[in-house]
């Protein structure tokens, strides 16, 4: 970290502003009631930069500021009742930023972030209309396998997969001889995401390809690629919940920080009816 055009940039302020020594803090400069310290300037001023742009930095901020106050009170002087009105937007937003501020340090300290599976389930069944799909998703089988292996009439035959004993084949099979084997019947895959493991299927229509070509065997160059789609989705239709419990803990989070802060309002309201702490007239 790099101090020396900062002190650089004070030491001129010592010597230029005519500074003075107020409640121990240096004062830089003066509009009637207004006054800059030199802890403000020390903060606003960027740290990274050179000696020359220090001080210019400085010297527009000096600037700014003995404008912008002097901008203040002549609109205090010439238009009162605007300057009022601002002063009232700013203290109602004061007081919004505040409680925003408790707010958020009720909710964390309080905050359940634990999330069952049940809960997640309950919420999606009863949200289903939310969970729109916008594209097509699909339960497959992949196979890379290369043209020359000896084992491809065995692929062929296996990689339908009509019961048990085929999967327990076509597994053997794939931990030797495959170049790449996806499959994992409980997980829903984006199409796109297997046109990216196997670019040939490009050539298909994603509707048609998914709902009249389920399996089909691609040959690309020296490769051969076997897929197997046994479930899929159509676009526009109603998402998986595999594919939406990240946005359903975040909704029912959310859900749990309201309730929190509709709960601290309303204990803050009544303690202080409890112990007359409101007057109304």
């Amino acid at each position: 970290m790099n101090f020396k055009p900062l002190f650089f940039i004070l030491g001129i302020l010592t010597i230029l502003a005519s500074c003075q020594e107020e409640n121990n803090e240096v004062v830089i400069v003066k509009v009637q009631n207004h006054q800059l310290l030199k802890s403000e300037l020390v903060n606003e001023t960027p740290i990274n930069l050179n000696t020359d742009d220090s001080l210019i930095f400085v010297q527009n901020y000096i600037h700014n500021w003995v404008v912008d106050h002097l901008i203040s009170n002549k609109a205090a002087e010439l238009i009162p009742s605007e300057v009022q009105k601002v002063e009232k937007k700013i203290e109602k937003y004061k007081l919004s930023l505040i409680a925003h501020e408790f707010e958020q340090f009720y909710v964390n300290k309080r905050l359940d972030t634990n999330i069952n599976a049940f809960e997640i389930q309950d919420y999606y069944n009863n949200h289903l209309d939310d969970f729109v799909l916008n594209d097509y998703v699909v339960k497959c089988l992949y196979i890379k396998l290369p043209k020359s292996s000896k084992k491809v009439k065995d692929f062929k035959k296996y990689y339908h997969i009509y019961n048990e004993k085929m999967l327990d084949n076509l597994l053997t099979l794939a931990q030797k001889e495959a170049t790449t084997f996806y499959y994992n019947p409980e997980e829903w895959i984006y199409f796109d995401d297997l046109l990216k493991q196997i670019p040939a299927l490009e050539k298909f229509t994603k509707i048609n390809f998914i709902k009249k070509k389920k399996k089909t065997i691609l040959e690309v160059d020296d490769e051969l690629y076997f897929v197997n789609i046994y479930d899929y989705i159509i676009k526009d239709g109603t998402s998986p919940m595999s594919f939406e419990k990240d946005k359903i803990k975040s909704i029912i989070l959310n859900q749990r920080a309201n309730e929190l802060r509709k709960k601290l309002r309303l204990d803050l309201y009544d303690d202080a009816l409890e112990n007359q702490l409101i007057e109304k007239y």
